[in-house]
């Protein structure tokens, strides 16, 4: 009964993302997955060690989810530099590499898309409330599909670290898997501007720890609006 069970959900989840374009997935330990931000903690220890600035200055014993912005009202330069090497390197911790080698999400990434993954990209994001210009706008994360690189993106896992929701920073979908990127060819910074998306239904999944929100390469979102710092692992998955 159980496996008819979990059978049943990847056909729905699949149905889904083919139909709408994304799809959310229980797939990790939500134990396991908080205790993952560990290594977010630990980077960032690791960095404000390095500084001329008393370690003491970067709030160690601040809630992580509170602590870049508490460095942020003393040091606006140390909360930024904080902010670039979580986003840069942090997803080389240990415990963030399981989650993102974890063969149950390359298994689902292949289900919904259909197609076999190989090559991957991995990357923490942060939604940092000092910090509200570097939420994403409106885009999708294939904007040129001009065969390059990036634009071998076939689907991307995006693995909030913490339970999410329309209030705590999580994220806005276009809802409806489109056939081409809706990015104007003449966006230099590839937002997809708002009339593009007036006719696309728009939901705000909520992603409790554990679960892995997937998304089609062409599926536009945007980051929502947070009081306290969200952070997240995203794989972008390309294709074998």
């Amino acid at each position: 009964m159980a496996d008819d069970h979990d059978l049943r959900a990847r056909t729905m989840s699949a149905a889904r993302f083919a139909e709408e374009g994304y799809a959310a997935a229980p797939i990790f330990d939500p134990a396991l997955v908080r205790a993952a931000a560990g290594d977010i903690a630990e980077h960032i220890d690791r960095v404000a060690r390095a500084l001329y600035l008393p370690f003491e200055a970067s709030c160690p014993d601040a809630p992580l989810v509170e602590r870049i912005d508490q460095v942020y009202a003393k040091e606006r330069s140390v909360a930024n530099l904080l902010r670039v090497a979580v986003c840069t390197d942090a997803h080389r911790g240990e415990r963030l590499q399981a989650l993102a080698n974890d063969s149950r999400l390359i298994a689902t990434a292949e289900d919904l898309s259909a197609r076999s993954l190989a090559g991957r990209i991995i990357r923490v994001r942060a939604n940092i409330a000092c910090f509200p210009e570097h939420r994403h706008a409106w885009h999708s994360d294939v904007a040129r599909d001009d065969g390059t690189g990036c634009s071998k993106v076939v689907v991307t896992a995006w693995i909030p670290l913490s339970d999410v929701g329309p209030a705590s920073g999580g994220l806005e979908v276009a809802a409806g898997r489109q056939p081409a990127p809706l990015a104007s060819a003449g966006d230099e910074g590839y937002e997809i501007p708002e009339w593009r998306l007036a006719s696309l239904p728009r939901v705000r999944p909520a992603c409790p720890a554990g679960t892995a929100l997937f998304l089609d390469r062409f599926t536009p979102h945007r980051t929502l609006p947070t009081k306290a710092t969200r952070f997240a692992l995203v794989v972008w998955m390309k294709a074998a």
